[in-house]
């Protein structure tokens, strides 16, 4: 089963991501978003973030934590490489530790710049066989 693919949309991007599970999915999210971003392969010192979210949706989740990956690639310079997620329920929140490094602007290219990741067209659900599939629009 293939993590993710992409499509044109309007003046903007979007990816069909497929997991077996919520954690996996999230992963494959943020995978595919860096993908459209940069050459992902980071090298030399790595550091650690945490991102601690909660959220009312699933669909929610999924946008706040795109837009926070967004937010310290560009604020902190932090590239992410490695993802541990983990999700709970009641309330609906997501705790994942980030491995990565620096990326430097002036040294590497960005290849896409995404601004957002947006609620348009947002889809989050399982097929028959159990597979969670998914669409997520970026603005770019």
């Amino acid at each position: 089963m293939k993590k993710y693919e992409f499509f044109e949309h309007t003046a903007d991007i979007g990816v069909r991501v497929w997991a077996h599970n919520e954690e996996e999915f999230f992963v494959n999210c943020a995978d595919a978003l860096f993908k459209l971003m940069v050459n992902k392969k980071e090298e030399g010192k790595y550091r650690e973030e945490e991102i601690n979210l909660e959220a009312e949706s699933l669909e929610e989740l999924l946008v706040n934590w795109l837009n926070e990956l967004i937010s310290i690639f560009f604020v902190c310079s932090f590239l992410p490489v490695e993802y541990k997620v983990k999700l709970e329920e009641k309330p609906l929140r997501l705790y994942a530790q980030l491995k990565g490094g620096e990326f430097n602007p002036y040294q590497r290219k960005i290849n896409t710049e995404i601004k957002a990741a947006t609620y348009h067209n947002l889809k989050i659900e399982k097929d028959d066989k159990g597979i969670l599939k998914g669409e997520v629009i970026f603005d770019v």
